[in-house]
C-alpha cells in the first residue's frame, strides 16, 4: 500500500506580489453594486490586500485553492492536492517508494515557491490521504461483482469510476475498480500495462481520520518513520474493512444469495418452482458456453419441426431472463470462497 492522492492544508505561507494565482471575483447585486461573498483572501508581500470569493492555481502537478472558512468563522484556508505517482511518473498507475514520495513533496514545494506561494510544506497538515494497491486478478473484473455485493459494497456510486464498488462513510472510503477500464475511459494508452489490473484504494477523508489511522497528521512526520506506518496501517484497514472473513464465512454469505433465488422461484412458480430454478440455472450455463443463437442452430440440425425449435428457443430465452433477473451472470466457475481468498492474499501480502 502506497500513497496516491493527498490533500494538504498549508498552515504557514506567504503570497508574493508576483504570483500565479487566479482570483475568483465576488458576485454583486445588479441593483446596488453591493458585493456578495466578498472575503479578504490575502495580503501579498508588497502590502496589497486582495479580496474576492476565492483564489486558485491549477497546473499539471497540483491544484491549489484559497477559500474562506464557513460563514460562522473568519479567515481563509489554503489547500493543495496532488497525486504522488502522477507527479513522479506522469501517470498514477505505479506505486512510489518513500524516497520518491519525499522527492515529490519537495518538487511541489519548489513549484509553489516559483509561483509566488512561499511555504514550508513539512508544516502542512494532511487533510486527506488516499493509498492504493494494484493487483493482477486471475479473472475478469466482472467475475468478482457478486463477491463485492456480498461484502456490502455498493456498485457505481463513485461517479469518477462508474465501474467500481464502494464502501464508505463520512470518515473513510474503500474503493475497488478496474484500473485498466478507468484508464481507457480517460483515453490513456494502456498497452504498456498488464491486461488486467484491479485497484484497491483506501481514502481517509479528513485530518482527524488521518490522525486516528496513522497516528500523525503533519507532513514532516510522514518522512520521519511515518511512511512505513502508512503501509502497515493500510493493510490493517483493509483487513478490518473488507477482509475480516474466513472463506467459510464467505461461503455462508453466498448461501444466502442462493436462498434468495430459491425464495423468488418458489413464490413465483408455486408447484413447479424448483423445476424452473434448475431450468434457469441450466440456461445460464448454456448462455455462457454457447448462447441462444448457437443452441437454436444445433436444434435445427437435429429437429425438422420448426415449431418445436421456436418453442425451445422461447423457453430458453424466458428462463435466461428469469435467471438474469435474480442474479448477475457470472463469467467464472470459481466459487465465491476461491475468489475471496485470492483477493485477500494479494491485497494483504
Amino acid at each position: 500500500m502506497t500513497l496516491d492522492t493527498v490533500h494538504l492544508h498549508l498552515t504557514d505561507y506567504s503570497v508574493q506580489a508576483d504570483n500565479a494565482l487566479t482570483i475568483v471575483p465576488s458576485a454583486y447585486k445588479a441593483s446596488t453594486g453591493e458585493l456578495v461573498s466578498d472575503f479578504h483572501l490575502y495580503t501579498d508581500t508588497s502590502g496589497r490586500q486582495v479580496n474576492g470569493k476565492g483564489a486558485y492555481w491549477n497546473n499539471n502537478h497540483f491544484q491549489l485553492t484559497i477559500a474562506p472558512f464557513t460563514k460562522s468563522l473568519q479567515g481563509v484556508s489554503c489547500f493543495v492536492q496532488f497525486s504522488v505517482p502522477k507527479v513522479h511518473y506522469g501517470n498514477n498507475y505505479y506505486s512510489v517508494g518513500e524516497q520518491g514520495s519525499e522527492a515529490v513533496f519537495k518538487e511541489i514545494e519548489k513549484e509553489l515557491w516559483e509561483g509566488g506561494v512561499h511555504t514550508n510544506i513539512e508544516t502542512s497538515n494532511l487533510t486527506r490521504v488516499d493509498t492504493f494497491k494494484n493487483i493482477e486478478p486471475e479473472e475478469n473484473f466482472s467475475s468478482y461483482a457478486p463477491l463485492f455485493g456480498l461484502l456490502k459494497m455498493r456498485r457505481g456510486v463513485d461517479k469518477t469510476y462508474p465501474e467500481s464498488f464502494l464502501l464508505k462513510n463520512t470518515q473513510q472510503q474503500f474503493c475497488v475498480y478496474d484500473k485498466i477500464a478507468e484508464m481507457e475511459k480517460r483515453k490513456v494508452d494502456t498497452s504498456p500495462f498488464p491486461a488486467k489490473t484491479m485497484r484497491f484504494e483506501h481514502r481517509c477523508m479528513n485530518r482527524q481520520k488521518v490522525q486516528n489511522v496513522f497516528g500523525f497528521s503533519f507532513v514532516a512526520s510522514l518522512f520521519e518513520g511515518g511512511y512505513l506506518t502508512v503501509k502497515q496501517r493500510q493493510v490493517e484497514e483493509w483487513k478490518q474493512g473488507l477482509f475480516s472473513y474466513e472463506v467459510e464465512e464467505v461461503m455462508s454469505l453466498g448461501s444466502g444469495v442462493i436462498e434468495q433465488e430459491l425464495r423468488y422461484f418458489r413464490e413465483k412458480y408455486k408447484r413447479n418452482w424448483f423445476d424452473w430454478f434448475l431450468k434457469s440455472n441450466g440456461t445460464r450455463y448454456l448462455a455462457e458456453v454457447a448462447g441462444v443463437e448457437v443452441v437454436r442452430m444445433a436444434l435445427q440440425n437435429i429437429e425438422a419441426e420448426k415449431t418445436m425449435v421456436w418453442r425451445a428457443e422461447k423457453t430458453l430465452e424466458q428462463a435466461r431472463r428469469e435467471s438474469d433477473f435474480v442474479r448477475q451472470a457470472e463469467s467464472t466457475n470459481k466459487t465465491l470462497g476461491t475468489l475471496y481468498l485470492e483477493l485477500k492474499e494479494k491485497v494483504l501480502n
